[in-house]
């Protein structure tokens, strides 16, 4: 009698509920409020703004919170500009397939054969390839000086930018993806030199005015006479929003757009109706379609790079779209085209960068859940061991003092007991086996692939959500236990140096105490002082890196100065390790005494060795 009654039951609820339907409009826009509200109330996020569309329609927009909290001016979708940072990347792709549809580009030939003063090195025999540039696979390292400026006396055509910040390559293109600003910045400045006009002109004249996106602006700052009014960034801080300052984005074409939710919401439309709005047509719609086709791969059950869009796909649904990001703003743009569905949202707070995307993955698991289901693919502990090590991402510096950040925000890969791969970075997840290759994490369906070389050697892992990212399995040499361990031992021989030697002599001085087995003055003096300047050195870079926002804005006086710590530290060292090997071979002084700068000469030379490696010897800017 129970089981007939749990069956009723069972039977009563499955009968009584319904999925949620993207075009219920009250449905949707209470799981809006409520989604986005408690993220502004736990994240200390001053506003948002919101939209959705279906087929040709906009089913859903509004703001939330504060455009300007000082004047009380709330958040308006169709009125209220956000920064959208690198979604802006979409109109480049947009303004190249426009120029492929006129036959004016070829995707896949030579960059630089459209290109006057400035070329892209030929640094490999493989040339970089429109269709590389727009997949990130150019094989360009990154490059963060100068990214951003603080006026607008940074602001310079593209080409003179470029001039200045063309990045190396260091790869060979088409093999792996590595997300570049100024991969984007290239092909902003081949529609320049194809179509005759500046960016901002194409960009108005060939998409913004074309559909009718009057709230939406490249130009910085934003232009007085443009309807509706740019929103403040905000920073939480102290307990209180504190409004900041406009970011000016040099390379405007990858990153300085500001644009409404509603604006947004015609572009979306525009692109899942493969190229047209409402009775204007920006591209063609075969063009349109391969836009949003798989152009790059990295690997099998992974997400791929489209045309410029990159697939973000989740719960089994095909998502393709872009994030953006600056300093206070944090947006994302993804369209489901077989829903023929579009979100955009747009955050006006430092906090908002992880947000978006948990709001993609809340919107997606409540509009189109996916049922995780088990595996029965088993992959023995020897195998599974081969995924272990130390993974670093391939965006990074290569050239300049920024080579740095390579070191920074190490993944660790190890195997548990069940059978899974435990990864540790920012967080800690778990994957799951469920291919030779392929593993998807325990809780969701997020995947993640790996590379081989022929030797069967693990050489990369690939994120599925991030298919414009790889990460590379380090070496020891390479890892950041290695260098830290370096590190650390250095530090701890120039405290002892700095703290114990100037300690020790007033001791003596005290006792009147006089002994001729101490070292002489001299190496003393050499010893301390080098030890003094790396210090401070290090002392200043950790500054910085606390504060690393301030790289983007470029090479201050202050890191000048910087750096000129540790060239002094440097000039000393030799002198140093002269000192170190009069002293043991005239062997006249204290066993402790020689063992103390013995370490101290080593400390010099790992350190030495240390910025060598990093691009931090001498003035790399």
């Amino acid at each position: 009698m129970k089981n007939l009654i749990l069956l009723f039951l069972l039977i009563w609820v499955n009968i009584g509920y319904s999925q949620p339907e993207l075009n219920d409009s009250s449905s949707l826009a209470g799981f809006m409020d409520g989604m986005i509200q408690a993220h502004l109330d736990s994240r200390n996020i001053a506003g948002a703004t919101v939209a959705v569309v279906q087929d040709t329609s906009v089913i859903f927009t509004k703001g939330y919170g504060y455009a300007d909290i000082s004047r009380n001016r709330e958040v308006d979708p169709d009125r209220t500009l956000f920064r959208i940072g690198s979604i802006s990347k979409l109109f480049v792709w947009t303004a190249v397939m426009q120029l492929y549809e006129k036959r004016k580009l070829d995707l896949d030939v030579d960059v630089n054969q459209y290109l006057d003063e400035i070329q892209v090195p030929d640094t490999y025999t493989e040339p970089v390839t429109l269709k590389d540039l727009m997949t990130h696979t150019a094989g360009f390292e990154d490059y963060v000086l100068g990214l951003f400026a603080r006026d607008n006396s940074a602001l310079r055509p593209l080409d003179e930018i470029l001039q200045q910040q063309m990045p190396a390559r260091v790869r060979p293109p088409g093999r792996f993806a590595s997300y570049s600003n100024h991969g984007t910045g290239i092909a902003a400045r081949v529609v320049e030199a194809v179509s005759g006009q500046s960016w901002n002109d194409y960009v108005e004249e060939h998409i913004l005015d074309t559909l009718n996106m009057k709230h939406t602006t490249f130009r910085q700052p934003v232009p007085q006479n443009l309807p509706g009014r740019l929103s403040r960034g905000y920073k939480f801080q102290n307990g209180e929003q504190q409004s900041q300052y406009f970011e000016y984005i040099p390379l405007a074409p990858v990153g300085a757009a500001s644009s409404t939710a509603s604006d947004m919401a015609k572009f979306m439309i525009t692109h899942l109706q493969k190229g047209s709005y409402r009775n204007n047509t920006i591209l063609d719609s075969s063009v349109a379609g391969m836009m949003q086709s798989p152009a790059f791969r990295p690997a099998d059950n992974v997400n791929a790079m489209a045309y410029g869009f990159m697939e973000l796909t989740q719960n089994k649904t095909r998502i393709i779209g872009h994030g953006g990001d600056t300093f206070w703003f944090h947006s994302l743009m993804v369209l489901l085209p077989e829903h023929n569905a579009g979100l955009f949202i747009s955050f006006n707070s430092e906090n908002g960068g992880h947000v978006k995307n948990l709001v993609l993955e809340e919107f997606m698991d409540h509009f189109y859940p996916e049922e995780l289901r088990g595996t029965d693919f088993y992959m023995p502990p020897e195998e599974l061991r081969r995924f272990e090590g130390e993974y670093r991402s391939l965006r990074h510096p290569h050239e300049r003092f920024t080579r740095l950040a390579a070191v920074m925000n190490p993944v660790y890969i190890n195997t548990t007991p069940d059978g899974k791969l435990k990864i540790t970075g920012r967080d800690v997840s778990h994957y799951i086996p469920i291919g030779k290759l392929t593993f998807r994490a325990e809780n969701s369906s997020e995947k993640i692939g790996f590379k081989q070389n022929r030797q069967g050697n693990i050489t990369h892992m690939l994120q599925g959500q991030t298919p414009y990212a790889a990460f590379e399995k380090v070496g020891f040499i390479n890892s950041h236990k290695f260098h830290v361990t370096l590190f650390n031992f250095s530090v701890i021989v120039f405290l002892i140096t700095f703290i114990y030697w100037p300690a020790a002599y007033f001791i003596r001085r005290e006792y009147n105490e006089k002994k001729t087995h101490h070292l002489p003055l001299h190496a003393k003096v050499f010893g301390w002082a080098a030890a003094f300047f790396f210090l401070m050195f290090f002392l200043g870079a950790a500054s910085l890196m606390i504060n690393s926002n301030e790289i983007a804005f470029g090479v201050d006086k202050e890191i000048k100065y910087l750096f000129t710590l540790s060239v002094t530290g440097t000039i000393i060292t030799p002198i140093v390790i002269f000192i170190t090997g009069r002293l043991i071979w005239l062997n006249k002084h204290a066993l402790l005494a020689n063992i103390h700068y013995v370490l101290l000469c080593l400390a010099l030379l790992m350190t030495n060795w240390q910025l060598y490696h990093w691009n931090m010897l001498g003035y790399q800017f």
